[in-house]
Order: C-alpha cells, then sequence, then structure tokens
C-alpha cells in the first residue's frame, strides 16, 4: 500500500462543486487514469481517499489537498501526466508527491487556513480599517451555526487590510480551522456588512505529524 497526496486548484465552475460531489469527481478521475486505487473494506466498498478540508461552496482555492492510498508503486510524474486528460474544467493539479503511510490523518493536523478576499465595492480606507479596528477590539462575536452559538472572534487569528487604499480592495484572513471550530469567510462578510467579489484560499496550515 503506498500513499500518494494531490495538491490541487479549484475555480471557476469547479468551485460550485460541493465537498460530497467532490469527492465522486476524484474517484472519476482515478478510474479514467487506470490508477490502482486501494478500496476500504465493507459491503460497500469505496476509494480510500481523503480531502484535508471541505471547501465552503463558491470559493476558489489554490491550496486544496487530497490524500489517495494506492495499491502498487506509482510514479508521481507519471501520475499527474495521467491525470491531466481526466480533469474536469476548474480542477488543476499543483503538486503529487508520495507521503508516509503512518502519518496522521491530515484532518487531525488541520489547524489554520489563510484566505484573501477581493471586495466588490469601494470603501473608504479609512471607514474600513474602522470595520477591521472595532471587530478585532471585541472579545466575542456570538454567532450561530446549525442553530448553536459559537464564538467568531475566537476563530479570527488574523485580519487584514493588504491592498492599502488601492483598488481592487483586498483582505487577508487566517481563520482557526480545528475539528468543530471553523472559521468561514462568508459569516465575517455577513457581520462586517461587506460583499465579496472574490474569494481565494491561500493555504492550510498543519502541526507537525507529531504534535
Amino acid at each position: 500500500m503506498y500513499r500518494i497526496r494531490i495538491t490541487f486548484s479549484k475555480y471557476g465552475k469547479a468551485r460550485w462543486i460541493g465537498n460530497l460531489d467532490l469527492h465522486r469527481t476524484w474517484a472519476r478521475i482515478l478510474r479514467r487514469a487506470g490508477v490502482p486505487i486501494a478500496y476500504s473494506q465493507g459491503f460497500n466498498p469505496q476509494p480510500r481517499m481523503q480531502l484535508a478540508s471541505a471547501l465552503p461552496l463558491g470559493i476558489v482555492s489554490i491550496c486544496e489537498i487530497l490524500d489517495i492510498w494506492v495499491i502498487e508503486p506509482i510514479s508521481t510524474d507519471r501520475l499527474k501526466n495521467d491525470l491531466v486528460f481526466s480533469l474536469p474544467s476548474g480542477i488543476e493539479i499543483i503538486e503529487i508527491v508520495e507521503t508516509d503511510l503512518k502519518e496522521k490523518s491530515l484532518q487531525s493536523r488541520l489547524r489554520a487556513a489563510e484566505y484573501v478576499i477581493e471586495l466588490e465595492d469601494y470603501i473608504d480606507i479609512d471607514v474600513l480599517q474602522e470595520i477591521v479596528d472595532k471587530l478585532l477590539a471585541m472579545k466575542s462575536i456570538i454567532r450561530q451555526r446549525r442553530g448553536k452559538d459559537y464564538d467568531m472572534r475566537s476563530l479570527i487569528q488574523v485580519l487584514d487590510i493588504v491592498s492599502g487604499d488601492s483598488i481592487p480592495q483586498k483582505m487577508f484572513v487566517r481563520f482557526s480551522a480545528c475539528p468543530g471550530a471553523t472559521g468561514r469567510p462568508s459569516e465575517l462578510l455577513e457581520y462586517m456588512g461587506i460583499t465579496a467579489k472574490t474569494i481565494n484560499r491561500t493555504k492550510l496550515l498543519f502541526v507537525d505529524n507529531d504534535g
């Protein structure tokens, strides 16, 4: 058994593919490319694969990660070449590497996710900075998700205006991304009263395998 890590981007129409459908999409991609994928045991065997983190609908990403398990050794360069012809529009492979079978799951090691948000409408820089400063000064921001209260402020590690007064205006945000406690750009923007033109997930941050 071997474990392969695929880093890929997701954009265009593909950004509207949900997490479950993305698993199915990758299963088709791997099958069409003839990848010797391993399957789970049981009554209904499934391809052994795992995404590092679900990406909210509509968000572009340049850092999505998929681990797959294969039953025989395979060249990562050859795999990349084979997959290219099976990829749908909006999914592009960035890197493929082999990783340790004993490594903990990416989901269990994920701690934060970084986003760059391009604003739809121009906001006076002083007004925008005041909105950001007031939010960061708050000790808690209680919101609801699926009928349960959570503190959105505790999930915001970094929030900054990265474009200055230039157009398009952009903000950078780093959210905590732990099991049961993951920040969402859409909820932050709703609270701030700001509309985004695009949201791009740019980096996933993990603790070390022994962390």
